[in-house]
């Protein structure tokens, strides 16, 4: 259900200013909202926010050492003056972290440019000469360069101008060109008609071979200073745990100043405006007084101009389906919390989806154990409890539509001649019966919807909405059903025919009149219950949309028989040794194959059962918009915050 908001303003002495937010902050009870007037030093909070991106960076430098955490390990609890203790310290280790992280760089960064030398100089390992002195001569030029292989004999062409010498072999070959400085101009032309590139050697002393020589030497103390400084780090993973709890406690401390900073100040006072859930303002004011005495605290209704937060509250089954809700809207504060609604159809359509029951045993006690090891909160929390609830659903279906691991029951016991296990409905044998079924959940799904928006209707005191804009599509819906059925069974009074059709025209009847009501004109009056009677078209699409429902279920079943018939191949060599080989791989196959199985349709069934209701479901009766609350509290990633 929607839990209403109380718009909170909380006066108090400044000197009691910290305490109280510190007081309200486990609480996660009070959005605190930002006021024109606040006037909180913006340089605490900037030193805040640099602490958190400066452990956040330490822990992005631990990431590959420390203790690694399996997927199943819980978050570690802690209180918060634990956690705080471990600031100082934690701030000295990301420093020098950062320090030896900068270090890293410049060595890789020299190692890397010396060695890009190094591979520009292997050409001319053999050059003799000093690679700046040779430069020197005023009466002869020197062109160092690359020259293809194949241009290498039109040097000789130029056999009364120049001398050249090569340095290195292959497609392209290093070479010196020597010209009289006088003949510079033209032998850079001529070397230009070639496939020539100039090169420039490096500004270093020696010869080529010399200067590769040293600055291997070079690279190889940078890497002995870098598997120093690595091991460092290494070394560091000792104290991983501890920033962890550090940065949640840094995280903490930036969000109370962020509290801080928006609220109005005054030399003496501070006021805080805010908002908080109606059930508990009690516990709020109590935070408050355990503080102080000296303070004023007034709750109000929402103006109708102010946006107050949506705030949601549910029984344990329903509440981790309002992460499903979220995924596509939070409820209007004014509307309906649609999510106690969902939940069942949710569950029973996500079974019919999956419908094995080996699969829905597998997903439920995957889920089960994940809950149990790793206990997760928020939203991989909840999701997890809706796949759990999922899973118990599928292993029901599974039941009813005869499937486990794609094997009929009576075939997996062999009790096929005296069928032990009869099906509710057998998809692969009586597929219309299956569809009949889905409509039919499908309908029912529907005007749920219709009736819930009948009720918001009825509740608001609009009984004209509830009676000519739902309850007439309920009785259009339903009388076609009813009309159609001594048609589809002979079997059935005649008079059921009559009965439906009557019910169907009454329905159209008040569309047709009442739909456009607000009009004077009845011409306009009629024009507007003429398209609302073409919303029928509507009502059948959102109905035959449900035959997912009968698609992933056989989808699922069938996939699951193949891989059982392909493993059931490989058993079946005659020869004892390809027999045994065969089982073994074919064990191996089913465990990977089913697995894959069910993660994929799993998938599938948690998306198109959210779509049915998003679209079906919500489209009939669900008001979105609502805004997160979004209360100061303890927004810890790595640490879960305990009392003591």
């Amino acid at each position: 259900m929607i839990v209403q908001m109380k718009r909170l303003t909380l006066v108090a002495h400044k000197a009691d200013e910290r305490a109280i937010i510190e007081a309200l902050q486990p609480l996660q009870a009070v959005e605190v909202l930002k006021d024109e007037n606040a006037s909180f030093g913006a340089d605490q909070l900037d030193a805040a926010e640099s602490r958190v991106q400066q452990l956040s960076e330490a822990l992005a430098i631990l990431k590959p050492y420390g203790e690694k955490k399996g997927m199943l390990t819980p978050k570690p609890e802690a209180s918060l003056d634990a956690i705080r203790s471990e600031l100082p310290e934690a701030l000295r280790h990301s420093e020098e972290l950062e320090q030896c992280q900068r270090e890293l760089a410049r060595i890789r960064s020299e190692a890397e440019k010396n060695a890009a030398v190094i591979e520009s100089l292997r050409p001319w390992e053999s050059f003799p000469a000093d690679m700046q002195a040779y430069k020197r001569s005023r009466t002869v030029r020197f062109f160092p360069g690359i020259l293809a292989a194949a241009d290498v004999e039109k040097l000789d062409e130029q056999a009364d101008a120049i001398e050249y010498q090569l340095f290195s072999e292959g497609t392209n070959r290093a070479v010196v060109v020597a010209c009289a400085a006088e003949d510079a101009k033209s032998i850079a032309a001529f070397l230009k008609s070639l496939n020539w590139t100039d090169v420039a050697f490096p500004k270093l002393s020696g010869t080529p071979k010399a200067a590769m020589d040293r600055l291997e030497a070079e690279n190889a103390a940078l890497a002995k200073e870098q598997e120093r400084l690595l091991g460092q780090l290494a070394e560091k993973g000792a104290y991983k745990a501890a920033i962890e709890g550090a940065y949640d406690a840094a995280v903490i401390e930036r969000d109370r100043l962020a509290a801080l900073s928006v609220m109005a100040q005054t030399a003496a006072t501070f006021e805080l405006e805010g908002w908080v859930p109606e059930d508990r303002v009690a516990e709020v004011e109590k935070a408050v007084s355990s503080v102080t005495d000296a303070y004023y605290f007034a709750v109000r209704d929402p103006k109708e101009e102010e946006t107050p937060p949506s705030v949601v509250r549910n029984g344990s089954f329903a509440t981790p389906f309002e992460e499903v809700t979220n995924l596509y809207s939070r409820p209007d504060p004014k509307g309906i919390d649609a999510t106690p609604y969902m939940a069942p159809f949710y569950v029973l359509l996500f079974g019919l989806m999956l419908s094995d029951t080996g699969y829905g045993l597998i997903l439920s006690l995957g889920c089960w154990l994940y809950l149990r090891l790793k206990k997760p909160t928020g939203m991989s929390g909840g999701i997890t409890r809706v796949l759990f609830w999922g899973g118990l659903s599928t292993a029901v279906w599974g039941v009813l539509t005869g499937t486990f691991f794609g094997l009929d029951f009576d075939v997996l016991l062999g009790t096929t001649e005296r069928n032990l296990f009869p099906l509710l409905v057998d998809p692969m044998g009586n597929p219309i019966g299956m569809l009949i079924l889905c409509f039919g959940l499908g309908i029912f799904h529907i005007l749920f919807g219709v009736a819930l928006k009948m009720k918001m209707a009825f509740s608001e005191g609009d009984w004209q909405t509830a009676i000519f804009d739902n309850l007439s599509w309920i009785l259009i819906v339903v009388g076609l059903i009813v009309f159609a059925l001594p048609m589809v069974s002979p079997a059935l009074p005649a008079f059921l025919g009559t009965v439906g059709m009557a019910m169907a025209i009454l329905g159209a009847v008040m569309i047709l009149l009442f739909k456009g009501r607000a009009k004077k004109n009845v011409f306009s009056r009629t024009i507007s219950g003429l398209g609302e009677l073409y919303q029928i078209t509507s009502y059948l699409s959102d109905i035959l949309s449900y035959a997912r429902l009968f698609a992933l279920g056989i989808a699922t079943g069938v996939i699951a028989s193949v891989f059982n018939d392909l493993c059931g191949m490989l058993m079946g060599s005659p020869n004892i040794i390809m027999k045994v080989l065969g089982i073994l791989i074919a064990v191996a196959l089913l465990v990977a194959l089913h697995l894959f199985n069910i993660a994929i349709n799993t998938l599938g069934a948690f998306v198109h059962c959210a779509r049915l209701q998003y679209v079906e479901f919500y489209g009939k009766f669900y008001e979105a918009g609502g805004r997160t609350f979004q209360p100061l509290g303890y927004n810890t990633k790595h640490v879960r915050i305990t009392k003591s």
